[in-house]
């Protein structure tokens, strides 16, 4: 998206006992939707398809009008040139991996196709590494194949946006580890605005370069996503959701082996820690650690099995009822960990108190 131009999205709609009512606006480049079922994500997206007609509506992305009735402008649902990758994505039974894709690229451009029409083809196919299932029946792929098909298939429509709805809802743990790198490929390779609905925090963290958190239909915080999921208006929401610590790593030699592989990880602001797999030395990977999964002393705790115990201070405490939330600096790497309130008192924790972050190395889950 180029730089300076910005997108608003105004909404309103009002449907039985559910009412949307959102406006603001952003200029970068990933835009994640976040919030819990029912907030309104879905719908929203909805309206910026054009599928909504009842809804009252202002929306520009990248500098270009979609909707704005009180200067003439409503486009039709053909003319908002739109990629739309839904929960569960239908593609035609019937057809190739190779035609279901170009099916895609002629209807969204509203004719037969021309030369950059084939550019944008195989560049998704490029992209989303499928040309060796091209002339395959759509009805034999795997789910995380038909992931990448549907993904392609809307990047070669030559859209003005990406609208991606949970793309990996419906994936188990292994298959969206998978297509993850996808996404991130997408997002970092095309010129194009990408709006992005999760419930999980972990995607919100990698894929968005800013977030906005909506609640019961109301956008209730926006801004860059670590930051934002920790503020005092969202972290109670996300909590419930699972918010997970997300960290950039990369392999470092922990001098026990000479074949290039190493357990040992480090972050670049010097945070150490041993990972459950070995890494080539160099390597750089995303790691993912629950709050629920980190263990807070005093002391410096000694013979444990825990392969992971770093020192820092806590910057900040937020308690919620029974359950606290504590961030700590951990040589400038913000981790937080989940406890009880009764565990908070307990140890008397305040900002600026020292403490131990005990980690299992099982409990790092590699995202990338």
């Amino acid at each position: 998206m180029t730089e300076g131009q910005i997108s608003l999205i105004e909404v309103r709609l009002d449907r039985n006992e559910f009412q949307l009512d959102i406006r603001f606006e952003w200029q970068a480049r990933s835009l994640v939707l976040f919030g819990a079922s029912g907030s309104g994500k879905t719908t929203l997206l909805r309206v910026l398809l054009g599928l909504e007609p009842t809804a009252k509506a202002r929306i520009r992305l990248a500098g270009t009008w979609l909707e704005n009735r009180e200067i003439g402008v409503n486009r039709p649902i053909h003319e908002r040139r739109l990629g739309w990758v839904p929960q569960s994505p239908t593609l035609f039974p019937d057809r190739s991996v190779e035609e279901n894709i170009r099916f895609g690229s002629a209807r969204g451009r509203g004719k037969e196709g021309d030369d950059e029409d084939g550019q944008w083809i195989s560049r998704a196919i490029e992209v989303c590494e499928i040309e060796s299932l091209l002339k395959r029946n759509v009805e034999g792929l795997s789910g995380g194949e038909r992931q990448r098909v549907a993904l392609a298939r809307a990047i070669a429509t030559r859209p003005r946006a990406l609208l991606l709805d949970e793309p990996m809802a419906s994936l188990d743990v292994g298959l969206r580890s998978r297509i993850l790198p996808y996404l991130l490929r997408i997002r970092d390779e095309f010129d194009l605005p990408l709006l992005y609905i999760t419930h999980d925090p972990d995607e919100a963290i990698l894929l968005g370069d800013e977030i906005a958190v909506l609640d019961r239909g109301r956008l209730i915080a926006q801004g860059p996503p670590k930051e934002t999921l920790w503020s005092q208006s969202v972290h109670s929401l996300a909590s419930g959701i699972g918010v997970e610590n997300v960290l950039e790593m990369i392999g470092r030699s922990d001098g026990q082996a000479d074949d290039g592989m190493s357990r040992r990880v480090e972050s670049a602001a010097g945070l150490t820690l041993e990972t459950p797999w070995p890494l080539e030395v160099g390597k750089s990977l995303t790691i993912g650690i629950r709050a629920e999964d980190i263990l807070v002393s005093l002391d410096r705790p000694s013979r444990i099995s825990a392969r992971n115990v770093v020192g820092g201070r806590v910057v900040q405490i937020d308690v919620q009822a029974e359950d606290a939330r504590v961030a700590v600096d951990v040589t400038g790497e913000r981790l937080v960990a989940k406890l009880t309130a009764h565990a908070v008192s307990d140890l008397s924790l305040r900002p600026g108190s020292n403490v131990y972050l005990i980690i299992k190395s099982q409990a790092l889950r590699r995202v990338r």
